[in-house]
């Protein structure tokens, strides 16, 4: 048999002590791929809503198409970014967060389609968008 040498109250401290600190820097690692995806997603979706409410024309497919553009490349360089973790089965939390984010981004793009080329309307819309999406990346920093 192995024999185990005693460990005295303080080293057990300082033990656990440097075991909670990897687990958070290990946590935090974790958790900063999800939140610059969420703020970089309100950030791309909330400027392409607005350039679509603005914009006619050639000037609208290209603000649509851009947006598009950026939001795959987004999800893509997302998925990379995390591998060997599932991409959105972080939590109940994360499905909130995206719930939330599509919700804001779907009332933009009503502003968008019923309320073309209204300034105000845009800017509150895409407002929204970008304010929900910072909401969820504080909340998902501060967990």
């Amino acid at each position: 048999m192995d024999a185990h040498p005693a460990v005295t109250a303080s080293e057990a401290r300082t033990l656990l002590a440097r075991a909670e600190r990897l687990s958070r820097s290990a946590h935090d690692a974790t958790r900063w791929p999800y939140i610059t995806f969420i703020v970089a997603l309100g950030v791309a979706t909330s400027m392409g809503t607005f350039a679509m409410a603005l914009a006619t024309g050639d000037a609208f497919g290209l603000a649509y198409v851009g947006t598009l553009a950026v939001t795959f490349a987004l999800l893509l360089f997302f998925v990379i970014s995390i591998q060997g973790r599932a991409a959105f089965a972080r939590s109940r939390r994360w499905t909130a967060y995206i719930a939330a984010w599509f919700a804001s981004y779907a009332i933009a793009l009503a502003v968008v389609i019923w309320a073309h080329g209204s300034v105000l309307l845009a800017g509150v819309a895409s407002g929204v968008v970008l304010l929900v999406s910072l909401v969820c990346a504080a909340r998902e920093a501060r967990s």
